[in-house]
């Protein structure tokens, strides 16, 4: 078996190596979980005065992340780390950098679309190392067209099963815990479908603004960056059919089979049942934020979104007309992350009407390992009237970050929390007639307050 032990790092001074890659390689130096010879090659288009330098830049980030870091981990981690600097677009730079390498890599692209897309054409004149990975970042392409033309390339480069498409919510213990919840509590099994559930909601609301990201994100908006991806693949987990087993293909091939459901949406349904937003000056927790448009970097023209809202129907039995509603806004009043089951009321009317009693809700934190679940209970003082009461419980913190964990299961071949290339394209389909709908304006760009619970909801 060939053992994958240099790590390429492409776009090593990008956004998502300084806050996400390196303290994940930390966390893997501490855990002691890197193999022994393990190296990384970080290649940055900025020329460095030397790698000391380079490694100052890293270790700075890292303890950014994990400030109470062992300085013996870090000096191993600081170790394996070299650096070049390189235009990777450019066919001879790129073969300066490949050529020297014998062993199978690991290539991360930790880049904007585009650059990655210009890369992986030009690996077809460089020959890698056999049996070689590739970590991509999402988003996979910039809608179906591109998704396809960027697998062909790649697939033509590797073999399917040494692409790792990164998802990084699949890292997640909290996400992953869907599997759990949803597979092994018989409590659960015979009210998961539309006989018992009243909707389903997947929220990402933060308080944050752009955070450093308005070159990518200015380009994407909050419907490509994060309902296409993280939070589709979410509803993916909570509303498939149960796999026959927890292995790779029937994983992915069930979360296929979903997307594959989703009931498209005519124009007519979209101006229906979604919602665009951007937010404007306001105050956060006491903290002045300026108009989304007056931001550095940001063009206007774009009419970029920052508020994001879509409701989803499945054509199948199990899920006939439960919508699903999937949202993610920037500069909210509130940071919530969560994934919320509403159950319908009760077929009793022992406590009156079923609308004198609150409705069973299972709550799953996305960014906090919290799993919540309202029920009815009889009342304080009054044994005929329901009250709802919240049963709560915190789960044990992740021993290593998302990122550490996709990392690992890289460096073993493992690739069920990675993204097929039929579900990177897929996931378009869902999304490029909304895309389009918005671009004709057929959905107004509606105007929020940075601070407010954003637009009136669907």
């Amino acid at each position: 078996m060939a053992h994958h032990n240099h790590f390429i790092l492409l776009g090593a001074w990008s956004d998502v190596a300084s806050r996400y890659v390196f303290p994940a390689l930390s966390e893997l130096e501490a855990a002691n979980l890197l193999p022994q010879d393990f190296r990384v090659l970080a290649v940055t288009r900025k020329e460095w005065k030397d790698v000391a330098t380079f490694r100052r830049h890293v270790e700075e980030r890292v303890k950014e992340r994990h400030g109470k870091i062992k300085k013996s981990v870090l000096k191993k981690l600081l170790a394996r780390v070299s650096h070049v600097s390189a235009d990777l677009t450019d066919r001879q730079q790129l073969r300066a950098v490949i050529a020297p390498l014998q062993d199978p890599v690991v290539l991360y692209f930790g880049l904007p679309p585009s650059v990655s897309e210009a890369i992986v054409e030009n690996l077809h004149e460089v020959r890698l190392p056999p049996h070689s990975r590739v970590m991509l970042e999402k988003p996979f392409g910039q809608d179906v067209k591109s998704a396809k033309a960027l697998n062909r390339k790649l697939l033509d480069l590797f073999e399917e099963r040494d692409v790792f498409r990164v998802d990084h919510f699949l890292g997640k213990q909290t996400v992953q815990n869907i599997l759990g919840i949803r597979f092994a509590n018989r409590v659960l099994d015979s009210a998961w479908d539309h006989h018992h559930v009243e909707r389903v909601e997947i929220v990402w609301d933060e308080m944050n603004t752009l955070e450093g990201r308005i070159g990518y994100y200015d380009s994407a908006g909050a419907l490509k960056d994060m309902i296409q991806n993280h939070l589709l693949q979410l509803m993916c987990l909570v509303a498939m059919e149960p796999p026959s087993s927890l292995t790779e293909s029937e994983l992915r091939d069930r979360k296929m089979e979903l997307l594959r459901n989703i009931r498209p949406l005519s124009r007519h349904e979209t101006a229906q049942q979604t919602i665009r937003g951007r937010y404007t000056a306001g105050t956060i927790n006491g903290r002045t934020v300026r108009d989304y448009i007056e931001e550095p970097g940001v063009d206007p023209a774009r009419q970029t979104e920052t508020f994001a809202e879509i409701r989803l129907f499945l054509d199948n039995e199990r899920w006939k007309d439960v919508p699903f509603v999937l949202r993610s806004g920037k500069a909210m009043d509130q940071d919530r992350q969560e994934l919320t089951v509403y159950f319908k009321p009760s077929q009793y009317t022992t406590f009156g009407s079923s609308h004198a009693v609150k409705s069973n809700q299972l709550r799953l934190g996305l960014k906090v390992d919290r799993v919540g679940l309202t029920i009815n209970v009889n009342g304080p003082g009054n044994p005929l009237e329901a009250d709802a009461v919240e049963l709560n419980t915190e789960l044990a913190p992740e021993p290593t970050s998302a990122y550490a964990s996709l990392i690992l299961d890289v460096l073993k071949g493992e690739s069920m929390f990675f993204i097929r290339n039929d579900e990177a394209e897929e996931a378009w389909m869902v999304v490029d007639p909304i895309v389009e709908a918005w671009k004709g304006d057929l959905v107004p760009l509606q105007s929020y307050q940075a601070g407010s619970s954003g637009p009136p909801g669907l």
